[in-house]
């Protein structure tokens, strides 16, 4: 196909996807604004309501009896009791108890006799949930093998009482191995430790994990209405079900993601941004929410689904001590299976707090954590009254990218800084005054030019003088202005590190290395490599930036995957544990928070949250696996009225109708990734994925949206999310602290909310001034 002839069929491509983008948005009525803050957005009813029935969604509530409590047995000795709990332990299996004085439930570590007796078991699953540990461990030949306290010939060495709890000695014959487990209140929560200093081998055999009382709340079938609550993305429930199709797999997730350092490629997972789990024994009637502090950066969260194994729904953090890996002897990929022989050195700690009533529920989970983050000092509250303006909106504007030509590389100017001005100002004059303005492919180089991106500031963009001419003008319209960075990855052609020595290594010592364009169309970027840097570097880099940042009059960093991505380095001139690598980017951030008045993340895990004034891209959907049963907005709900947090672009969105609609029920902010050159410029680029972007084909939809989203927002910003409520099938309410409640209607039908109603594909506000 000629140059012209390919132009031509992007620039036809652009605008029947910008027009379709719009129609399927926002179909073709638009109404009059209607009473208690009903849309005036009517949207295509076209749809069945099947498709509100899936784990997209999340399920309308079943009515339940009351959960009858268990009686704890004789044999159970209370151990430890604070104002709202009490906690019995039996001698023998050292199972626990757990009761909540409020209520007068009773949790278990291990499941009633009845339920065990019921149960398809064979002889190692009786052995394993009737222990109150697993263990997985390498043989004398290397191999991992599994087993359980009882299985490994465990016995207690010895018991010493200590403040409101117990701690045990445990000894695994079978192993020569041992370790300490304390078992105690502190406060009205339940905490378990294995503390590192009590941890000892002395046979071949060497510990790899561990889990304690892995099933707490664990529930035979759906003999107990309720559900498991995973960290998985926004957050997914795992709902008790009698019916279901055969499982394969459980859900395994590695806290903050995958450490291609020291786990294999094939175990990678979702994003995991928080170390929390949970199970519901009946809705709004008992709880329990898992928390993993220490140990949490080497840890993962493992839920099996009833009918994979066992007939148990059951959900646990799992503690690595060891990693395996694979050590290669020759460049024809030669080599053999190992393990790290140095195990971690962290204490391993998982806090339990019990909810009751209306909080014994995903929500109420979210609500717990986000009080527990503020009393760390993690989580804190803006003082600004932001519910009087408009809401934001993320104006993310691609500079330059890089494009393969006879001579290499060069860069393809997609919007320069004066062309930045003239898209705000159009933006403006639409009454959108609200932006975070975010530069990608600033640099020299552009966007995938130069990872990290260096200054100087890219010369086809305007230089240092058009960024400070744009960072005046947007400052004088009270408009914050960010600049994108990646200190977690470098290219192979970056001028700023040595890879030798600057460069993150794996448990082999092999450099981190991937091909970062492996995906592209055009060849010339598929051989282009990227590297994980080292976090020490990486802080380095980010200092010597916020120099420049200076001098350029620059206010704002939008940090990209550096709040996100967590691997250790086994370079052995300067290791990183994970745990270090997370305080080192920690670090970063604070100098950060120092030196410009407004600091982003994308994604960003929570442990960079106390840094961080606004996440972008936050996900607003789970992984769908087949035994997540719905998708709700946990993190969302921890977040809402502490950190400004905004959704993907619109413009990626396969299903913008949808998106504007799911972004109103949990409480998100939009985004739009816009350039003022047509987006068929980006053909020989590796942005080539990138479609509709020009801001004058996306104006008309994204003022459109934006007007919606800001009716549904604008009166919540400040507070917080209190209650969500699915009284149907694609209906959901959603209750804030001000009092003002957000109904949003997915379905294809007109639905009756109290008296209220709200339309097909659309929302109405209820309270609020």
């Amino acid at each position: 196909m000629s140059t012209n002839k390919k132009r031509m069929v992007w620039v036809a491509a652009g605008v029947v996807a910008a027009f379709g983008l719009y129609q399927f948005a926002y179909g073709a009525t638009v109404e009059p604004q209607a009473t208690l803050g009903q849309s005036k957005i009517v949207l295509n009813k076209k749809e069945g309501a099947f498709p509100y029935r899936s784990n997209n969604y999340t399920m309308p509530e079943q009515a339940s009896g009351a959960i009858a409590a268990r009686t704890i047995p004789a044999d159970y000795k209370r151990i430890g009791e604070s104002n709202g709990l009490e906690l019995y332990m039996a001698s023998k299996s050292l199972a626990i108890m757990v009761k909540n004085k409020a209520t007068g439930y009773v949790w278990s570590s291990m499941p009633a006799d009845a339920d065990l007796a019921n149960a398809n078991l064979n002889d190692e699953w009786q052995t394993a949930i009737k222990s109150p540990i697993l263990l997985e461990y390498y043989t004398a030949d290397e191999m991992l093998s599994n087993g359980s306290y009882l299985s490994l010939g465990g016995k207690v060495d010895k018991v010493e009482p200590i403040e409101q709890g117990m701690r045990i000695n445990i000894e695994f014959a079978a192993i020569k191995a041992g370790l300490s487990l304390e078992v105690k209140l502190d406060g009205d929560s339940l905490t378990v430790k294995i503390p590192q200093s009590s941890m000892w081998e002395k046979g071949a055999e060497k510990l790899a994990s561990i889990q304690p009382y892995p099933f707490i709340g664990a529930v035979h079938k759906a003999d107990i209405p309720g559900y498991i609550f995973i960290p998985d993305r926004s957050g997914a429930l795992i709902r008790f079900s009698k019916a279901h199709i055969q499982f394969d797999e459980p859900y395994v997730a590695k806290i903050y993601g995958t450490d291609y350092s020291s786990d294999s490629m094939d175990s990678a997972t979702g994003r995991t941004s928080v170390p929390v789990f949970g199970v519901v024994h009946g809705t709004q009637q008992n709880g329990v929410l898992g928390i993993v502090e220490d140990g949490r950066y080497n840890a993962k969260i493992v839920a099996y689904p009833s009918g994979l194994s066992t007939d148990f729904y059951w959900v646990s953090p799992k503690f690595e001590i060891r990693y395996g890996y694979f050590q290669p002897t020759s460049k024809s990929m030669g080599g053999y299976n190992t393990f790290s022989k140095e195990l971690l050195k962290t204490d391993r700690q998982v806090r339990y707090e019990f909810l009751g009533g209306q909080d014994a529920d995903y929500i109420g989970m979210a609500k717990t954590y986000r009080s527990y983050l503020q009393n760390k000092g993690e989580l804190t509250k803006e003082k600004k009254d932001k519910s009087k303006a408009d809401i934001p909106l993320q104006l993310r504007l691609l500079g330059g990218e890089t494009e393969a030509s006879t001579f290499g590389a060069q860069v393809v100017p997609m919007t320069t800084f004066a062309q930045s001005k003239t898209i705000v100002d159009q933006l403006m004059k639409d009454g959108i005054t609200n932006m975070k303005t975010v530069l990608d492919g600033w640099n020299k180089g552009g966007w995938n030019g130069k990872r990290p991106a260096e200054f100087p500031v890219e010369s086809k963009l305007g230089g240092a003088s058009g960024l400070k001419a744009f960072q005046k003008y947007l400052a004088s319209k009270d408009i914050p202005l960010y600049l994108t960075n990646n200190y977690s990855i470098a290219f192979e052609n970056s001028d700023l590190l040595n890879f030798r020595s600057d460069a993150v290594r794996a448990l082999n010592n092999e450099i981190n290395e991937f091909p970062y364009f492996g995906w592209g169309s055009d060849s010339f970027f598929d051989d282009i490599m990227a590297r994980n840097i080292n976090p020490g570097k990486a802080l380095k880099l980010a200092k010597d930036d916020t120099e420049s940042m200076k001098k350029l009059g620059v206010d704002g960093m939008a940090l990209d995957w550096t709040g996100t991505v967590l691997n250790s380095d086994y370079n052995k001139k300067h290791p990183f544990t994970r745990e270090q690598s997370a305080n080192t980017y920690r670090e970063l951030a604070e100098n950060f928070k120092k030196s410009v008045k407004e600091l982003a993340m994308y994604q960003a895990n929570d442990y960079m949250w106390k840094y961080a004034d606004t996440i972008f891209g936050v996900d607003n959907g789970s992984s769908q696996y087949m035994y997540e049963t719905d998708t709700v907005p946990f993190m969302q709900t921890v977040m809402h009225g502490y950190i400004d947090y905004f959704a993907n672009p619109s413009n990626s969105s396969s299903s913008p109708r949808e998106d504007t609609l799911r972004m109103i029920d949990y409480g998100q902010y939009p985004s739009y990734l816009l350039t003022y050159e047509p987006y068929w410029k980006l053909r020989d680029t590796p942005s080539i994925d990138l479609l509709t972007t020009q801001y004058t084909d996306l104006e008309q939809p994204l003022t459109e949206m934006y007007k919606a989203m800001n009716q549904a927002l604008r009166k919540v910003q400040d507070a917080t999310i209190e209650a969500r409520e699915v009284p149907d099938y694609g209906i959901s309410a959603v209750t804030y602290s001000n009092g003002v409640k957000i109904v949003v209607n997915y379905t294809s039908n007109d639905y009756r909310y109290n008296g209220v109603n709200v339309k097909a594909k659309s929302f109405v506000i209820i309270g609020g001034e």
